[in-house]
């Protein structure tokens, strides 16, 4: 059998795609991974039995007018492929697909690993998750980024996060760690350039990243990007990763308002710690991304501006910046929809979270949203804070100008701007 999957951009690896792709081979069949540009082109002179289609949470319309379309013109008296539709919008929202099940078409949720060998009607099982073959990397060659993780799961439960409704579906371990053997084995046999290790949060166990810091160290020492939560940067942990060679990472610090943090169920996080995770990274050369939500429910444009604030103290290599959606589903999105601010149908939620906000705000603060998430990176690097006046969209243009001319005078007159 061919099975064909298709993804929304191969810019960069999406594994599960590729961890699938890698049980078809292991079962004896063929794959390839497509994006939707390619999907039609390939479809048509390869001609899969299968269509297997990766569908986020604002990619739903697209995956299936995508799958429509292929079927649609297949040549009289050609086998119609199966589709299959997984990833985390079939998971959480299966009713989506149901008027496509006339197609020949089956919805996966969770992992699929294991339904895709008895899909393929082989024996071959996958017990846990050192089981699972290497991701197949064939449909991606030429990256110098390599993706990689270590575990699966999150033991944490942001209202704005899908993980709690995860964990109802599929009770268990709420983290599931591979063993550092194995995750060596598969980095030597990459040998990327550079790694990203996509993990939710990484090293979550000390033990683990004990060995791991000494393994990688040892047989790998290649520089590499990982996720972390506060909490999780203390001395030791950030000398075992600087030990490893980890050169950057990410810390999702979303808001500094102690309001706001309670509402996304973060209000153990302490902005002194945050300010000390920043110092003990910089202190061993890590460089940081924090990543920040704005336009949060019950939030102001005053919220957001806080937040802009802490990460020009803070001073990271790069302050990311995204609108938050309030996606089905989620705590925080039902929410929205309960108490008013989101009264619209979800299916204007895109799969973009950088263009502007869905909830009932008023015109004057998502035009104020707009400008800021364009603006917050530009102005954590030029360390210039703007007033609420500059963010409309007449005067972004002059906005930047005076940052980057606040930045000029800093160079040309030091100690006098």
């Amino acid at each position: 059998m061919k099975v064909l999957f298709v993804v929304k951009s191969k810019a960069i690896e999406t594994l599960g795609p590729m961890y699938l792709a890698a049980v078809v081979k292991k079962c004896g069949h063929e794959a390839r991974i497509v994006d939707v540009t390619e999907a039609e082109a390939i479809n048509g002179f390869w001609h899969p039995d299968v269509l297997a289609f990766s569908v986020m949470t604002g990619d739903q319309d697209r995956m299936i007018d995508l799958n429509h379309r292929i079927k649609g013109f297949m040549p009289s008296g050609e086998k119609v492929p199966v589709t299959l539709f997984g990833g985390p919008h079939a998971t959480f929202f299966p009713k989506d697909f149901y008027e496509d099940k006339d197609l020949n078409t089956c919805i996966v949720g969770g992992e699929a690993e294991n339904f895709m060998a008895r899909f393929l009607e082989s024996d071959i099982t996958f017990p846990n998750i050192d089981s699972f073959p290497e991701p197949d990397r064939t449909d991606f060659p030429g990256h110098r980024i390599r993706d990689f993780i270590t575990s699966r799961g999150c033991p944490y439960n942001c209202s704005y996060c899908y993980n709690q409704r995860w964990s109802q579906l599929y009770p268990g371990d709420p983290v599931r760690t591979r063993s550092v053997d194995k995750v060596i084995k598969e980095i030597n046999t990459v040998n990327p350039e550079f790694v990203y290790f996509q993990d939710s949060c990484f090293g979550v166990s000390m033990p683990w990243l004990r060995e791991f810091s000494d393994t990688y160290g040892r047989l790998i020492n290649i520089p590499f990007h990982a996720h972390l939560r506060p909490a999780q940067v203390t001395e030791e942990r950030v000398l075992l990763l600087s030990d490893a060679r980890c050169v950057s990472v990410r810390i999702a610090l979303e808001t500094a308002s102690k309001p706001l943090l309670k509402l996304l169920k973060r209000e153990n996080t302490d902005l002194r710690q945050v300010s000390a995770a920043v110092r003990l990274l910089k202190k061993w050369n890590i460089k940081l991304m924090i990543q920040n939500m704005i336009g949060l429910p019950t939030g102001t444009i005053g919220d957001d501006l806080q937040t802009l604030e802490f990460n020009i103290r803070c001073r990271p290599a790069y302050g990311w910046c995204s609108i938050f959606q309030p996606y089905p589903g989620t705590e925080l999105g039902d929410w929205c929809k309960k108490e008013g601010w989101y009264k619209g149908d979800y299916s204007e939620i895109t799969d973009c979270f950088f263009d502007g906000s869905v909830l009932e705000f008023t015109d004057e603060y998502k035009e104020q949203l707009v400008c800021l998430q364009k603006i917050f990176a530009l102005a954590v690097e030029c360390q210039v804070m703007p007033e609420v006046g500059e963010l409309t969209l007449e005067n972004f243009p002059k906005l930047v100008h005076r940052m980057l001319r606040v930045v000029g005078d800093r160079r040309l007159y030091p100690g006098m701007v």
